[in-house]
């Protein structure tokens, strides 16, 4: 991986969580990021979270509607900093309650 980083100027990498009456992200219509969501953790340790320098691009988030059907949040990480990614963890993940699920697709990284 430190090979990968060395030769790379950029990375990319998606993260979509696909929720069932679960907000992750945004608490309502405003797409304003609520105190509950989710953050995440770079591959070199940092987190990136709600407000921080290093927020993903958040180009779908539909998680904060409750009504019975399937929605999504896309989260994209891109940077030129290729040590951030992949990331390795998320954390502050949802409770979910009674009628909510939710399910992560994480895909791969993009070194360019």
């Amino acid at each position: 991986m430190n090979f990968i980083h060395l030769l790379s100027t950029e990375a990319v990498q998606h993260i979509t969580i696909h929720c069932l009456n679960t907000p992750v992200w945004a608490a309502g219509p405003s797409l304003q990021p609520s105190d509950r969501a989710v953050g995440f953790k770079a591959w070199s340790g940092e987190k990136i979270q709600a407000g921080d320098l290093l927020e993903p691009l958040i180009p779908t988030d539909d998680c904060w509607l409750k009504d019975g059907r399937w929605h999504q949040t896309h989260f994209i990480f891109q940077t030129q900093d290729p040590n951030l990614l992949p990331i390795v963890d998320v954390y502050n993940l949802p409770t979910v309650e009674p009628g909510g699920h939710y399910h992560l697709e994480v895909g791969p990284v993009c070194f360019l």
